[in-house]
C-alpha cells in the first residue's frame, strides 16, 4: 500500500480496535455489532490484497538458481558418462552428440538448457543400466526428469506472481472505496444514534474516524537497532490480546519483516514486509491467532532502525 493507503487503513484498525474495546457501551444498538462484523470482514479483504500486492520475487528468483544449478549438475554427470560409454563402445555419433564441457551447461539460455537436457535424457534412457561402470545410472536419468520438470516449472512462478500482484494492486484501490462507501453510508450515520446518550463515547469514535497522515507524535514503545542478519523481539506483550495495537516504522535503508510469535526472537508465521521509510499499522489479531513476542527480522548486512508503538 501506498502511505496514504497505510494511513487510511492505520483509521480503519482504530475503528476496529474501538468497537471491540467499547462493545459492552454499545450493547444498546444491536446493528452496530452487525456493523462493526462487516467492518472487520472487508478489513481481512484490505490485508488479502496487500499481503498479494507486496509479494517477493527475490524469493522465485533465488530457487530458479537453485534449481538450474541442480539441473546443470545432473546434466553434466550423465552427459560425462554417455560420453565415455560412446567411446569405450566404438559410438562415436553417441560419443559427439553427448559430449559437453561443464561451460557450455553453465552458458547455455534456459530455453537451450531445457533442450539439450530433453536430447541428452533421450539418448540416455536406452543405455541406463550399461551406465553404471561409468558412474551413473537409471536413477540418474530419474534425477534428471525431476530436475527439468522442477526447473521448467520454476520459470513460469516470478511471470504469474507479477499478474496477480497487479490485479491485488487493483484491489487494494476497490476495497478501500468499498470502506469508504461503508463508512459514509452506514457506520458514520448509524454511530450517529450514540451521540445523544453518550457523546463521550461517538467522540471517541470520531477520534478513531480521524486520519492521521504524518506518524504517530507520541514517543515510540521502543526504539530499536537491529543488527543485520538478525531477528530480535521488539516487544513482549504481558498475555495475547487479539486488539492490542502496532504501529510499527522503519527508519532505516532496508527492509524488514515484522511478525507476531509465540517463541522469543523467531519470526512469526505470517510476517509483514516493511520496506525502507515505511509504517503499518496492525491489530494483533491480524498478525496472528497467538502470540507475545513482536519480532523483527533483518536479513540485510546493515542495521536498522525500528520504531515500535504499542496501544
Amino acid at each position: 500500500m501506498t502511505r496514504d493507503q497505510e494511513s487510511f487503513y492505520a483509521m480503519v484498525l482504530k475503528v476496529k480496535n474501538f468497537g471491540i474495546k467499547n462493545l459492552t457501551a454499545m450493547a444498546a444498538f444491536p446493528s452496530l455489532a452487525l456493523l462493526f462484523t462487516q467492518l472487520t470482514t472487508l478489513i481481512n479483504a484490505l490485508i488479502s490484497a496487500d499481503k498479494g500486492s507486496r509479494a517477493d520475487l527475490t524469493g522465485y528468483a533465488m530457487e530458479k538458481v537453485v534449481k538450474r544449478n541442480a539441473l546443470e549438475a545432473i546434466c553434466e554427470k550423465l552427459s560425462n558418462a554417455l560420453a565415455a560409454y560412446g567411446a569405450m563402445n566404438n559410438n562415436l555419433s553417441l560419443q559427439k552428440r553427448a559430449d559437453f564441457n561443464a561451460s557450455q551447461w553453465y552458458s547455455f539460455s534456459e530455453e537451450n538448457l531445457m533442450t539439450e537436457a530433453l536430447i541428452l535424457k533421450d539418448l540416455a534412457t536406452p543405455v541406463g543400466v550399461a551406465l553404471a561402470p561409468f558412474g551413473a545410472g537409471v536413477a540418474d536419468i530419474t534425477a534428471l526428469d525431476t530436475s527439468l520438470s522442477a526447473f521448467t516449472a520454476i520459470i513460469d512462478e516470478p511471470t504469474l506472481n507479477i499478474d496477480i500482484r497487479k490485479e491485488d494492486n487493483k484491489k487494494i484501490v476497490l476495497v478501500i472505496g468499498q470502506i469508504k462507501d461503508f463508512f459514509n453510508d452506514k457506520l458514520d450515520v448509524v454511530m450517529k444514534v450514540v451521540k445523544s446518550s453518550n457523546p463521550s463515547l461517538y467522540n471517541l469514535y470520531l477520534s478513531a474516524r480521524a486520519i492521521d497522515t504524518n506518524g504517530s507524535a507520541t514517543a515510540p514503545t521502543v526504539l530499536k537497532m537491529v543488527a543485520p542478519f538478525t531477528t530480535v523481539t521488539m516487544h513482549t506483550a504481558v498475555a495475547y490480546s487479539e486488539d492490542t495495537f502496532y504501529t510499527i516504522q522503519n527508519r532505516g535503508s532496508d527492509a524488514v519483516t515484522f511478525s507476531l510469535s509465540t517463541t522469543d526472537n523467531s519470526e512469526g508465521p505470517e510476517p509483514v514486509t516493511l520496506g525502507a521509510g515505511e509504517t503499518r499499522t496492525r491489530l494483533a489479531s491480524n498478525l496472528a491467532v497467538s502470540g507475545t513476542f513482536l519480532v523483527v527480522k533483518n536479513p540485510s548486512a546493515s542495521s536498522v532502525e525500528v520504531k515500535l508503538w504499542v496501544e
